[in-house]
């Protein structure tokens, strides 16, 4: 299936620093940048070509880059990145507590795994003197929960972790979670979710009621037990979000949890398709680029991070995948146009949502354990 959406957005400036400082990042700071002027790009500092590396290693999401921003790198730069994927922050993670850093030289963490990956001791202070296009990065998506000094990590894309169904086979519109969790019987085997432990379980918890970061171990079992329940009814398939979006495209599932542009893409292939943001609660989330410890070429990641934040590329790269850019830069000169920036399940409503989007946080590594514990009875279940 086609990844590449090739859409065109445009963004104010203020409603990314209104997401951040809704969702728990504080209200940004005025930026002191001295941005140029409209219709210019921010200059790539030049690098050590003696220092990079013929190859960088990048292990991240699916469809989570542009091939034309890939091969924008190698033109300039002469390196090649190599990409594998992953479907899940933890499987990520496994990989790397399994047996070390395995070669790569970045990978692309959601927020609460930052934090995680940093307790662990998993991934690099970065040199910020490699990154000055750091500074075309908005001020409220920098230093938030999981990074407070913002020496870990650049932030990449965010958005909402939303629904998308196919309006032909639903019997009324889905406007919130409690529906997904009463999914109508005469659907069995019709309903998708993300194989993510938190995501997965965040569901549950809140339509109880309860926050998706709930410590309480009996509101995360009491999850849990809601969760199995809906398994059982409705026999619902746990996979990554772009199988999900291959899934809804080929009438295999009529509705699941998806992120959102894989949502976008299965939506441009099937007009049936409809993607929104449930109104009770739901995540919001900022994914990352991180070197891990035992990075090959730590230089040659900050040289690619500083390439990715240029505000052309930047904006090259948000058309492409379909999702929102942190880049203040790209936004301020409309590099990043009008279609998706109206659509309210790809930029929500924040003042109009308040509560209703929430990070999944990290708790303590005994409830770390509860989760991952409560995930694998419902996948055995």
């Amino acid at each position: 299936m086609n990844r590449r959406a090739f859409l065109r957005m445009a963004l104010g400036l203020g409603s990314t620093t209104a997401l951040m400082a809704a969702c728990g990042g504080g209200p940004a700071a005025p930026s002191s940048t001295t941005a140029p002027a409209s219709g210019e790009t921010a200059p790539t500092t030049g690098a050590d070509t003696a220092k990079l590396a013929r190859e960088l290693s990048w292990y991240t999401w699916g469809g989570y880059v542009s091939d034309n921003v890939i091969a924008k790198f190698k033109e300039e730069f002469g390196v090649t990145v190599k990409i594998d994927t992953y479907g899940s922050n933890e499987e990520m993670e496994a990989k790397f507590k399994a047996g070390g850093n395995p070669g790569y030289d970045l990978i692309t963490p959601s927020d609460y795994m930052v934090s995680k990956l940093i307790a662990a001791g998993l991934i690099e202070k970065l040199n910020f003197d490699n990154i000055p296009n750091f500074e075309y990065i908005d001020d409220g998506h920098k230093k938030l929960y999981f990074d407070p000094t913002n020496e870990y990590s650049v932030a990449y894309n965010w958005g909402c972790t939303g629904f998308a169904y196919d309006k032909t086979k639903l019997p009324e519109p889905i406007t919130n979670w409690k529906q997904v969790m009463n999914w109508p019987d005469s659907l069995r085997g019709k309903l998708g979710m993300i194989d993510d432990v938190r995501e997965l379980l965040a569901v549950g918890l809140r339509v109880l009621g309860y926050s998706g970061n709930a410590t309480d171990p009996a509101e995360i079992n009491a999850a849990r037990d809601a969760l199995i329940e809906l398994k059982r009814r409705a026999n619902y398939t746990l996979t990554d979000s772009p199988n999900a979006a291959t899934n809804l495209v080929a009438g295999d599932i009529f509705g699941s949890k998806i992120y959102t542009n894989d949502a976008v893409v299965a939506r441009s292939e099937n007009p049936n398709l409809v993607y929104v943001i449930p109104g009770d609660v739901s995540t919001v989330w900022q994914d990352n680029l991180c070197v891990p410890k035992g990075a090959p070429s730590q230089y040659t990641a900050e040289v690619f991070i500083n390439f990715l934040c240029r505000p052309d590329i930047s904006a090259q790269n948000a058309n492409e995948i379909g999702l929102a850019t942190p880049n203040a830069e790209a936004l301020r000169q409309g590099m990043i146009a009008k279609e998706l920036v109206e659509d309210k399940a790809v930029y929500p409503d924040v003042a109009a949502m308040g509560d209703a989007l929430e990070f999944l946080r990290k708790g303590n590594p005994e409830v770390d354990e509860l989760y991952q514990r409560a995930f694998d009875e419902i996948k055995a279940a």
